[in-house]
């Protein structure tokens, strides 16, 4: 990436348009030493708009600050000439990633100590040219990672950030479900947040992912369903199924009536124009994906269609490499949970991910403490909630279709009604883990497998 007074002013753009962006660049930011005093009187400006109403820097709100700044006609008109253009600017670089903007600030960090060294070297002034390299590369080897907060000094501050998120919860993004009693425990998941799916083999985990997906794209929600395990087009037929509520073996076999074929086209151009780049499926080979392949593929996203997912489905995080060498296995599935944690934290993406549970949680409730390999994975996650059939349920409810696609009128008391998973429609979703509040509840659902359809079981 070519990092010039082009990039500069893509970022302070978006830092215009987009609070979750302005957020995530601020540390970044304000480290830099921009290329002009008016691009970093844009910056400062922004950032104090920010801090003093927690709104945007709309153009009225900065033109009034440039107008308070700057007394001579002259100096105003410069810095609202570059205000006009950040706003007319449609960013190429819009969700350029903190991986990439840390690279940019240490760049012309080390060009500016460069510049000034030679200065200093040029006038003899030895100590200063030591002194200078030697404080740059002290802040290379020992940058600031973390966030320090003065706790009751900050306190005020903190009550109209909160107040702001009360007032306008449109700004701050949480993203359904779309199963309505888990919803109204975690209010969906937050942008930043990693949620995993934990079951055993056969429990639904990649049909739960694709029902996330419907209820999504029901919602116009940008989303990109990453597949470790399958080709895309079968997770896409997947999606057809779900979307049609019509069975899988349809789609795979072409088996469809004139009159069901009529009913598809029309409920398609319809769709066409609700759902257009909603949602983008993307796989690749096994074993061939770690976290920097994911950040590219999200990148050419942007790069070739402009696409910025704000919901990430990626199916499964165990099938994906760790970076670097590791001792051991779980220490290199911690490290990709990790790397899935930062991603959605530093970028500002919800990701759910599936992952397995030990064969030991077969017949019973998988619990937190259940992920296969690597408790560490759920410690890491924000939102844990895991699918079980237990072999014994006592319980009446009405399903409308077992997984042959037979009806079923009635299912009585008898626990054999419940078929098992791999032929049956009974699940038990658990909220194993929710970081920021009430856990460890059961919710019934009904999965209508054949059409790749899961919804909570009606109460009786």
């Amino acid at each position: 990436m070519k990092f010039d007074k082009e990039f500069e002013e893509s970022i302070l753009a978006q830092t215009l348009r987009d609070t979750t962006y302005l957020k995530r660049a601020s540390r970044l930011l304000d480290a830099h030493h921009f290329s002009t005093p008016q691009h970093a009187w844009v910056w400062a400006a922004v950032r104090s708009i920010w801090e003093e109403y927690r709104e945007r820097a709309t153009a009225k709100l900065i033109i009034a600050k440039a107008k308070e700044d700057f007394k001579k006609p002259e100096q105003l008109e410069v810095h609202i000439e570059l205000v006009r253009k950040l706003y007319k600017i449609k960013p190429t670089a819009a969700v350029a990633t903190l991986d990439q903007m840390s690279e940019f600030v240490r760049t012309v960090n080390a060009q500016l100590s460069m510049e000034q060294a030679a200065t200093d070297l040029e006038k003899g002034k030895l100590t200063e040219v030591y002194e200078g390299l030697r404080r740059l590369t002290r802040k290379e080897l020992k940058q600031k990672e973390y966030t320090k907060i003065d706790w009751i000094e900050g306190f005020k501050e903190r009550q109209r950030e909160r107040k702001y998120r009360k007032d306008h919860p449109d700004e701050f993004v949480r993203i359904p479900t779309g199963f309505k009693k888990l919803d109204s425990i975690i209010k969906g998941i937050e942008l930043g947040e990693l949620g995993l799916v934990l079951a055993t083999t056969n429990k639904g985990k990649s049909i739960f992912l694709t029902n996330l997906a419907a209820a999504a794209v029901g919602r116009k929600i940008p989303t990109v369903y990453f597949s470790l395990e399958m080709p895309a087009r079968k997770i896409a037929m997947r999606q057809d199924a779900r979307w049609l509520k019509m069975p899988y073996d349809k789609f795979k076999d072409f088996d469809f009536t004139n009159p069901e074929l009529r009913a598809i086209k029309k409920r398609l151009k319809v769709a066409r124009k609700k759902w257009s780049s909603v949602l983008k499926i993307i796989s690749f080979p096994i074993a061939k994906v770690d976290i920097n392949v994911i950040r590219n593929a999200l990148d050419d996203l942007w790069t070739e269609e402009k696409f910025r997912p704000q919901l990430i489905l990626i199916d499964s995080g165990d099938h994906m490499n760790g970076v670097g060498r590791f001792e051991s296995y779980r220490l290199e599935q911690k490290s990709v949970y990790m790397a899935l944690s930062s991603l959605a934290e530093e970028d500002g993406y919800a990701i759910w991910s599936s992952t397995h549970a030990g064969r030991e949680w077969a017949d019973s409730v998988a619990t937190a403490e259940a992920s296969s390999e690597s408790y560490d994975k759920s410690r890491i996650a924000d939102i844990v909630v895991s699918l079980n059939t237990p072999k014994r349920k006592s319980r009446s409810t009405k399903v409308e279709f077992d997984v042959d696609g037979e009806e079923v009128k009635e299912a009585t008391k008898s626990p054999k009604d419940y078929r098992a998973m791999a032929v049956g429609t009974y699940i038990e979703l658990f909220l194993a883990k929710y970081r920021d509040g009430l856990a460890r509840i059961t919710i019934p659902l009904d999965a209508e497998l054949s059409k790749i359809y899961i919804h909570e079981m009606d109460e009786k």
